[in-house]
């Protein structure tokens, strides 16, 4: 490492390879989201398709595990601007607040339509994610990372 400074230095051109950092942010970031939202999707798609009752235990699971979905989903949503945020995920937000603080409600199927309910907002929170992935995406300004040099934006050619 030192003789490549040192070699820079004397004056000869540096060698290294452009890389285009946002993109690479971009696509680790998607990943771990995608990953998340699989997840959900998996508990989701249990929760819409009972029909029925899987048991106490069963549901206590199912309610817990789509609780912890809808915290993380949460969070992503609450990290967009609330200037930037549009109707879906303004409303799935207020929803879940109001699930939170609500509960179940008392009587045979409370616990069920609990259940179904926090699958309905963690499926509503995961297309609000998708919508806003895909609108920076479509935003990304690429900047080129140079060894030795700070960072090129594409258009400064």
């Amino acid at each position: 490492m030192r003789e490549q400074i040192e070699h820079n230095r004397a004056g000869k051109p540096a060698s290294g390879v452009e890389v285009h950092f946002a993109g690479l942010l971009l696509q680790a970031c998607n990943a771990f989201e995608e990953q998340a939202e699989a997840a959900a999707e998996h508990d989701i798609a249990e929760a819409l398709a009972l029909r029925h009752h899987p048991g106490n235990v069963a549901l206590a699971d199912l309610t817990d595990r789509l609780l912890s979905r809808c915290e993380g989903l949460s969070g992503g949503i609450e990290g967009i601007p609330a200037t930037e945020r549009d109707a879906r995920a303004t409303g799935v937000l207020e929803t879940w607040t109001k699930l939170k603080a609500d509960g179940p409600a008392d009587g045979p199927l409370g616990t069920w339509s609990y259940t179904r309910q926090l699958a309905l907002t963690a499926r509503d929170m995961i297309r609000a994610l998708r919508e806003r992935r895909t609108q920076q995406q479509s935003a990304v300004a690429t900047f080129i990372g140079r060894p030795d040099l700070p960072p090129l934006a594409p258009d400064a050619g």
